[in-house]
């Protein structure tokens, strides 16, 4: 399919046709995320090898890494590739269900190196419990409100809060800092996909594509959080 072919009226923008590359939909969506994804993997095996001899670090960072890793695959598959109506919706939903992964998985290697044994496995079971309830959610259900759904994804990142002091004694003001705005840009994420601004470039590069850099972005300042504050910690 040619650049600027007709697509089906469920991938149209608005009124707009989007520009599309080869038979790869979406194709800024696909090369961001696709890019990121190779990243994530060169990011795995860094953190891997920075927690190196420690058994609980491993555990945070290949937790971590390997979300990243999931995360920005399944988006890329999702994204690029011109699926028929049924398995375009049952890959949104793993798309969609792979947030709340991250999001307890981006909290696994924090919480392994401010948490003590006494308050790390229900720190651990809670937010995991959470969100493995929103991925039952997602996959479970064809179909599930936005606002539900971005309130729960939401509050599980909030969640964190609940720990906050510990984290600050034990991995520093800096590390804060990088996690909140980290999760800033999430919020920002969701702020533009909610309300389908700015429209910059419709058929190229809209609100849609703003709202996966932003997740980028994000997930970046909490690799880097990750890599070097929480793993330096616990190792």
């Amino acid at each position: 399919m040619p650049i600027g072919s007709r697509l089906p009226s469920n991938i149209l923008e608005g009124k707009m046709e989007r520009v599309t590359l080869g038979r790869m939909q979406n194709p800024v969506r696909g090369f961001l995320h696709g890019g990121a994804a190779v990243a994530a993997a060169a990011g795995l095996a860094q953190l891997a090898s920075t927690a190196w001899g420690n058994e609980k670090a491993l555990a945070g960072a290949v937790t971590f890494g390997s979300a990243l890793v999931a995360m920005f695959t399944v988006s890329t598959i999702y994204h690029s590739v011109p699926w028929g109506e049924r398995w375009k919706g049952r890959w949104q939903r793993i798309d969609h269900a792979m947030i709340y992964v991250l999001v307890a998985a981006t909290f696994t290697p924090i919480a392994i190196a401010a948490l003590d044994d006494g308050s790390l496995g229900g720190a651990l079971a809670l937010i995991w419990g959470t969100g493995l309830a929103g991925v039952l959610l997602k996959l479970g259900r064809r179909s599930v409100g936005t606002g539900l759904s971005i309130t729960l994804q939401v509050g599980l990142g909030l969640a964190a809060l609940m720990w906050v002091r510990q984290i600050v004694e034990r991995l520093g003001a800096g590390a804060v800092y990088m996690i909140v705005a980290g999760g800033l840009f999430y919020l920002a994420g969701v702020v533009v996909f909610v309300s389908k601004r700015p429209r910059i470039s419709p058929r190229t590069f809209s609100y849609h594509e703003v709202f996966h850099l932003l997740v980028v972005a994000g997930s970046l300042l909490h690799f880097l959080a990750v890599l070097l504050y929480a793993i330096p910690v616990t190792v």
